[in-house]
């Protein structure tokens, strides 16, 4: 089967990724809180449907390469997983195993078509952390939405979660109808899109007026808004010196939306973490909407984004994804997302605080630090990688040195376990990242959020 799919070119499987998510899904379970309040059921079934892929994915993986009888691969492929994730499910059988098969099926399913619609995009890893995700927030969609929320943060979470599920269902109605790709169709599409969010009984008062008296009832709030869309400003006006100079982005210069993220992210997280995770959602969605833009080539903004497109792109954007965009936003803002109620306590407790930065110091830091360090002073190379050792090192320094000068501001508690904890999982972060071809956008966050979570 595996040869009817066309992985992203000159990348290995990756199989070791789908264990990723299980794992930081169990991490985030351990410090889940009572405060966070019915939400414990819920996350143990995330947990059993992410081990069933995992096990999905492995076992695909496994019978595509090893021969073995037809009946034994049906059952190592479309049984056990199913059977697996059944027994990880504290219900009865008779809900436990339907449940079991009917989602490691949906799975593979979608598994499957993501390769044939999106060919040479994806390694088999890389697409399996895709996958699952999207998957696991729809189950998580599903579960959650029947509650009316109470609090400022439920209530957000509520708007985003079923603006994002609005977005994913706008997706497959354009991937199964063809009329609506044209343009007339696909923007009444979106208007009906940007209605549905802001108008559906989601929320009481309606999720437009939820939003507005959030956004108005602190100044700092305000603050980090304007400070945020100055950024974003900057940003732009970068991309667009880019674009004029008609010449291929350096490392350096697309590390600008590295530096972008870390600023937005850290004062984020610290100050108003509950505005910082609706913030990730609206971006999310942005970077759909202008992916569906560019890939359908709706004018008159189709030619300008594909012009950025060609400029930032490396050799990871192989397919006709921009791949590592997506990535960069999603391995930031994954720590955040995979932990049950983050800014319940974001600002009381230090460890957890630490858990949600695994994004910004991997990637906004780390991965900043070894790219330009590298690229400019690295002279010895790893074996059989394009990284240096001396960009390597700068991974490391400029992850420890970030958390010394948390440590010295008030902001991170570290304990001797902690700082055991942090210099260990940034050891094993720069060594994934030197060493592999995957995305490592997004799979340092996870690494690292796995590492710390579990210590």
């Amino acid at each position: 089967m595996c040869e009817r799919l066309l992985p992203r070119h000159s990348a290995s499987t990756g199989g070791w990724l789908s264990l990723l998510l299980p794992a930081a899904l169990v991490t985030s379970y351990l410090h889940a809180q009572p405060e966070c309040g019915a939400t414990d059921a819920v996350h143990r079934l995330l947990i059993a449907a992410a081990i069933g892929m995992c096990l999905r994915t492995l076992t695909f993986l496994l019978t595509s390469y090893v021969k073995a009888a037809t009946s034994i691969q049906f059952i190592l492929n479309h049984l056990l997983p199913g059977i697996v994730s059944s027994l990880c499910v504290h219900r009865s059988w008779p809900f436990a195993l339907p449940t079991g098969l009917l989602i490691t099926s949906i799975y593979h399913f979608v598994y499957v078509r993501v390769f044939r619609g999106l060919p040479r995009t994806f390694t088999f890893g890389e697409a399996a952390i895709m996958v699952q995700g999207v998957l696991l927030f729809v189950l998580n969609a599903i579960c959650r939405l029947w509650t009316l929320p109470s609090t400022d943060f439920n209530q957000l979470n509520a708007i985003m979660t079923s603006a994002l599920l609005c977005l994913l269902l706008v997706c497959v109605a354009l991937h199964l109808v063809r009329f609506l790709r044209k343009p007339l169709p696909f923007y009444m599409l979106m208007v009906l899109l940007l209605l549905a969010v802001t108008c559906a009984p989601v929320t009481r008062p309606l999720p437009l007026i939820a939003l507005l008296e959030f956004l108005l009832k602190d100044p700092l709030r305000l603050l980090i808004i304007l400070s945020d869309l100055l950024l974003v400003a900057v940003t732009c006006g970068a991309v667009s010196w880019q674009l004029k100079s008609s010449t291929r982005a350096s490392t350096r210069v697309r590390k600008v939306f590295h530096l972008l993220i870390l600023l937005v992210f850290v004062p984020g997280l610290i100050y108003q973490c509950t505005l910082l995770y609706l913030a990730t959602g609206v971006a999310l969605a942005i970077f759909v909407v202008l992916e569906l833009l560019r890939l359908l080539q709706m004018p008159p903004f189709a030619a300008t984004l594909t012009q950025a497109f060609d400029s930032f792109k490396d050799e990871k954007d192989a397919g006709g994804l921009a791949l590592t965009p997506f990535c960069l936003l999603i391995g930031c803002a994954l720590p955040i997302w995979l932990t049950p109620c983050p800014c319940l306590r974001a600002g009381k407790d230090s460890q957890l605080l630490l858990l949600l930065l695994s994004g910004i110091l991997t990637v906004g830091v780390g991965d900043t630090a070894a790219s330009v360090l590298g690229s400019k002073y690295g002279r010895n190379k790893w074996k059989s990688s394009n990284r240096s050792l001396e960009g390597t090192v700068a991974f490391v320094l400029s992850i420890l040195l970030s958390v010394g000068l948390l440590q010295l501001s008030g902001v991170l508690v570290m304990t001797q376990a902690k700082w055991f904890a942090t210099i260990f999982a940034t050891l094993n972060a720069a060594l994934v990242e030197a060493l592999t071809d995957q995305v490592d956008n997004l799979v340092l966050p996870l690494i690292f959020y796995i590492i710390v979570g579990l210590a």
